[in-house]
């Protein structure tokens, strides 16, 4: 029976525990490490075991450092759209200062 609810007062406070563990998740060794045994299922009584190993761990640095086409094309994109912005408002200003040369000119031959 729970007394909390029929008392007057409350018995105090039973603190709930949670049994939460903090995990890391590394799909890139996830990944080799499934490439690998998948190799060695392959490669299953040769004595090739070790290479097999080192040459796929080798393919997969190359990948990650050669990195990724799509965020190769979107950091040249983002470049451009930035070089793109920059001329606009140079050029905003440069129309600006030379008109107001000109308008300025415009006034006084109006005198």
């Amino acid at each position: 029976m729970d007394w909390n609810r029929l008392s007057m007062f409350k018995l105090g406070n039973r603190h709930k525990r949670f049994e939460y563990v903090p995990r890391y998740y590394d799909p890139r060794k996830e990944a080799l490490e499934k490439k690998i045994k998948q190799a060695q299922a392959e490669a299953k009584g040769t004595k090739d075991n070790d290479n097999i190993a080192r040459e796929i761990k080798f393919k997969s640095t190359i990948e990650d450092r050669w990195g990724d086409l799509n965020v190769k094309k979107q950091r040249s994109n983002s470049n451009l759209r930035l070089i793109l912005i920059l001329g606009v408002i140079i050029g905003i200003f440069y129309y600006l200062f030379v008109g107001i040369d000109a308008a300025g000119m415009l006034i006084e031959k109006l005198k």
